[in-house]
């Protein structure tokens, strides 16, 4: 019995064995391969009807210009066999609907594009025959064309190496694109911005060559895509600005027997180096408002400094208050001292 048994597990083993070696040999893989691509090949040869998205485009008069955006593809029913579908779906980059209105008297307004409209401006269609669109009808609203000049602006982000400063303003070169469209869009378009662009572990100046956004392509004709960006930066270092005099905003003189202590501060600055060697002191502003000083009731006010300079930061003041008070039978209101660590 167990002679028999042993018997019966050895024969399927090797039957087993016999079944994988067929499975993994070449002959065996070889007709598996022949039969897909037979059955394949047979399948591509019959008629197949499908959609397809192809590039949509429209051509007007050269005076006139689409108000609202067109989508970018639109859907074409094809017929044909499946090797020509095949190739117009992955391989074809030829193939588009271009439906030209450029002789039609079209002013402002709607305008409806047929299916027939459609199926015509087909183009570059091998070996298949264009039965039918989705969308059916395309409404599109025209205007007048005009052009505007509207500055750049630019969405650039610098991530500086520890130790550097940005210096002076990015420029852009051109400052300004001409834009071209449907009046009532160019009316409403004050600028024109570049794509986001991060430039990381900046240490020196550079140039790089930034696209504008193309966000309204299908109604807005931009006079060129491209702009160059140029960035300045510098070592940072510090600077010391001594006994800057407060000046009193708002009124000519302190309010009667009214007086603050010190007049003047001092402040850190930080910067470029070179930018630093060429700052004037006389940019800065240092100032209390009168308002706050006739509304105030501890005190204790606190200076304004105005750098006028965007790339250099304040970075503190000495001191960081003032003292204000009204004498009365030389008694001062503010009856204590503050003190601060240099």
């Amino acid at each position: 019995m167990k002679k028999q048994k042993h018997e019966t597990m050895v024969s399927k083993y090797i039957n087993r064995k016999k079944i994988r070696r067929i499975l993994v040999s070449k002959s065996f893989l070889g007709s598996i391969f022949f039969a897909i691509a037979m059955w394949i090949y047979t399948s591509l040869n019959a008629d197949y009807k499908t959609f397809v998205d192809v590039p949509l485009k429209i051509k007007l008069p050269k005076n006139i210009a689409i108000e609202t955006p067109l989508p970018s593809k639109i859907s074409i029913k094809v017929q044909g066999s499946g090797w020509a579908i095949f190739y117009l779906d992955f391989f074809s980059t030829s193939a588009d609907c271009m439906i030209n209105l450029s002789d039609k008297p079209i002013t402002e307004g709607s305008i409806q594009i047929t299916r027939s409209d459609i199926i015509k401006g087909a183009e570059n269609f091998l070996n298949v025959e264009p039965i039918d669109v989705l969308p059916e009808v395309l409404e599109i609203t025209t205007g007048l064309i005009t052009h505007n000049s509207v500055p750049v602006k630019p969405n650039i982000r610098l991530n500086l190496k520890d130790g550097f400063s940005e210096v002076g303003n990015i420029d852009l070169s051109p400052d300004s694109v001409i834009i071209s469209g449907n009046k009532k869009v160019i009316e409403n378009i004050k600028y024109w911005e570049t794509v986001p662009a991060t430039i990381n572990k900046v240490y020196v100046p550079g140039t790089i060559n930034v696209p504008l956004k193309d966000t309204l392509n299908t109604i807005v004709i931009l006079s060129q895509n491209n702009i160059k960006v140029r960035y300045n930066v510098e070592q940072t270092a510090d600077l010391v600005i001594y006994d800057l005099p407060i000046k009193i905003k708002g009124g000519s003189n302190l309010p009667r027997d009214n007086k603050i202590e010190p007049d003047k501060i001092s402040i850190i600055i930080s910067g470029g180096v070179e930018q630093l060697a060429e700052f004037n002191p006389e940019q800065i502003d240092t100032y209390i408002e009168l308002k706050d000083i006739q509304l105030d009731s501890t005190g204790i006010l606190i200076p304004k400094v105005k750098l006028n300079n965007k790339n250099i930061k304040l970075l503190s003041i000495d001191p960081p208050y003032i003292l204000s008070g009204v004498k009365r039978s030389n008694q001062i209101r503010v009856d204590f001292d503050l003190h601060w660590k240099n």
